[in-house]
């Protein structure tokens, strides 16, 4: 049985467990997915020994290590190369190679949003570089991020990007998506931040995919449309399952049944 798991810090409430055994039942795939979660970046070698071992056959990673781990690796893909972040690692010929599927989850996750002429990211994790290299390679409107520490932040900043102080700053743009890539416990206030970017957005987005309405989401009115980030975590989850058994696998999947099968989870809360 091949062995997969997420790696990343206070995850015990991830959703990935759910879609990756849901994924690997209806593809009849032996496999499995845990969660290993750990305190701090001095566990990331004793995770990259189990997978040089072979007892882990690839793992997903998430906040706060995207970064991380890439030292650690024999190669990178080159589109996680030029994102500069990974969430997906596969062995290749005994080599660690390091990729990036979450930009493929957030374009399919606004594929049913229509035109907008600008974006409005909100935060500086490593998400952030995959959402930036979609909007760049397949977009092209301007962006702008807002972030408390511009220095996690001022690579980005080209003529088509700006970068603004989260305290101090007023874009006063239109026609925009608004994007929530801010952990779930960091306190805004949102009043001041959203009608700083666009005071009548077309589109809000919350990455944080926990709740089914978020407090950043629950600010807008019924004129925006809204959603949180459980789609973008089901795409990004069905592209690193065809990475790591190189094959295309996830066009086998009924996603509305994968989403509903999900979704069952707020029920609960």
């Amino acid at each position: 049985m091949k062995k997969f798991a997420l790696v990343g810090k206070n995850i015990q409430g991830s959703f990935s467990p759910s879609i990756h055994s849901f994924c690997f039942k209806n593809l009849s795939l032996e496999a499995c997915y845990h969660i290993i979660d750990i305190e701090s970046s001095s566990y990331i070698p004793a995770v990259v020994d189990r997978l040089k071992s072979g007892d882990l056959d690839g793992i997903n990673i998430t906040a706060p290590y995207k970064k991380d781990f890439i030292s650690h690796l024999d190669h990178l893909n080159p589109r996680a190369e030029d994102i500069g972040s990974i969430n997906c690692i596969y062995s290749n010929n005994g080599k660690l190679i390091g990729n990036n599927t979450d930009w493929f989850g957030f374009g399919k996750s606004i594929s049913d949003f229509q035109t907008f002429d600008n974006v409005a990211i909100i935060g500086a994790g490593g998400v952030v570089s995959a959402i930036v290299y979609y909007i760049e390679t397949r977009i092209g409107c301007p962006i702008h991020i807002i972030a408390r520490d511009l220095n996690k932040i001022s690579h980005f900043q080209t003529n088509n990007i700006s970068i603004n102080d989260i305290n101090d700053f007023n874009l006063n743009i239109s026609n925009s998506i608004i994007i929530n890539a801010l952990p779930s416990n960091q306190r805004i206030n949102w009043d001041y931040v959203i009608k700083n970017i666009d005071s009548s957005p077309l589109f809000a987005m919350d990455l944080n995919y926990h709740l089914k309405a978020t407090e950043f989401l629950n600010y807008f009115n019924s004129s925006v449309k809204i959603k949180n980030g459980l789609d973008m975590l089901i795409h990004q989850a069905l592209m690193s399952i065809d990475i790591w058994f190189n094959k295309n696998l996830s066009t086998s999947i009924h996603i509305k049944n994968l989403k509903d099968k999900i979704s069952a989870r707020y029920d609960d809360k």
